[in-house]
């Protein structure tokens, strides 16, 4: 019962309570780079971004870098079509409450996941954005290479 409660408050047997939930929503609000599952192909696709990964066949340039974007976003629509979209639960089933009951605490860092989740939206900032700004973008490697060849 309350798994991801457990993982990220690193208590794994015994009873867990609020101390708990608060460090796993802490983890999530400070440590992660959210992603849901209902909206799983803008969670990587935002994901490959902060950790600036590059499609095999793209070229991790700036110049580059919509033609990146375009061949991203084909791959990971192209692994998630044979997995379903967004599901509905009956809130009211027995089903559910039996469910809810026996994760409560879950629940609440899936609401919380959800609003960190659209905060990232505004507040997580992409690798060649984050590398422009320490002054490391695509044309200082550039130069960089043109002095070692000289």
């Amino acid at each position: 019962n309350n798994f991801l409660t457990r993982l990220l408050s690193d208590v794994h047997s015994g009873d867990i309570g609020f101390k708990e939930l608060g460090i796993a929503k802490q983890v999530i609000r400070q440590v992660t780079v959210t992603g849901t599952r209902d909206l799983m192909a803008e969670s990587l696709f935002r994901i490959g971004k902060y950790f600036g990964w590059v499609p095999v066949s793209g070229t991790g340039t700036k110049d580059g870098e919509e033609k990146d974007d375009i061949i991203a976003k084909s791959c990971i629509d192209n692994q998630l079509q044979a997995f379903p979209g967004e599901r509905y639960a009956d809130h009211n089933s027995r089903e559910w409450q039996v469910f809810y009951n026996a994760n409560k605490m879950d629940c609440q860092l899936y609401e919380l996941a959800r609003s960190t989740w659209r905060a990232q939206i505004q507040t997580i900032i992409p690798l060649t954005l984050q590398k422009k700004r320490a002054g490391e973008d695509d044309e200082d490697e550039e130069d960089g290479d043109e002095e070692l060849q000289a």
